[in-house]
């Protein structure tokens, strides 16, 4: 009875801001289904007068915002748009302190990208709990393509490549610096670190002097 309470409060602060409101029950794969019984989270959606997309947003059954997003139809299949995924704080994920919350906030954005006629778009970034950059990661209509970049909790970048359509190439730097890989369409070809690996960075700033 609960689910159904909240999710009604929800859908009728939504009619009073859109033109076309509409509601479905979610199971664990975010699919469409009929019957609430099965349903682990509930979207509310509408489109504004004149909005060429549906605005989205998904919660779970204590009225909490999971995600938020657009969709190009009312069947919600085609993603179009940014989305934001939120996550709660745990002591699992949280590297500032070992509590439930940072600065009084129990919730933070884990995850920004854009979808565009369905396929994911560009930079797609996601975050650690105090709000620093986790991961970079770029698509082009859906494969990886373009940089790549990894952080530690600290800030300090771990690991960085480039995809070019869904393989590695070129140089990949590993370990905070301490190993560079190379990759020719997806294959390793070569791999350095230690004393190999402060020569040829050592010939590289030669060379940029």
């Amino acid at each position: 009875m609960k689910k159904v309470w909240c999710f009604l409060v929800l859908l009728s602060v939504y009619s009073v801001t859109y033109a076309q409101v509409k509601n479905v029950w979610l199971n664990a794969k975010d699919e469409v289904i009929a019957d609430s019984a099965q349903a682990v989270t509930y979207a509310v959606y509408g489109k504004l007068s004149g909005d060429s997309v549906y605005t989205f947003k998904k919660f779970d059954f204590d009225g909490i915002l999971l995600a938020s997003g657009s969709f190009r139809q009312d069947s919600l299949v085609e993603p179009h748009g940014q989305f934001i995924y939120y996550n709660w704080i745990t002591p699992d994920n949280n590297y500032t302190n070992d509590s439930f919350e940072i600065n009084g906030r129990e919730r933070f954005i884990e995850l920004v990208g854009n979808y565009r006629n369905g396929l994911r778009q560009g930079r797609w970034i996601s975050y650690y709990t105090d709000k620093k950059i986790k991961q970079v990661i770029t698509f082009d209509r859906g494969i990886l393509h373009g940089a790549y970049q990894y952080f530690a909790p600290n800030g300090k970048l771990i690991a960085q490549g480039l995809y070019a359509s869904g393989k590695k190439n070129g140089t990949w730097i590993l370990n905070g610096g301490k190993q560079e890989d190379e990759y020719e369409n997806d294959k390793l070809i070569s791999s350095l670190k230690g004393r190999k690996l402060q020569q040829k960075q050592a010939e590289r700033q030669r060379i940029q002097q």
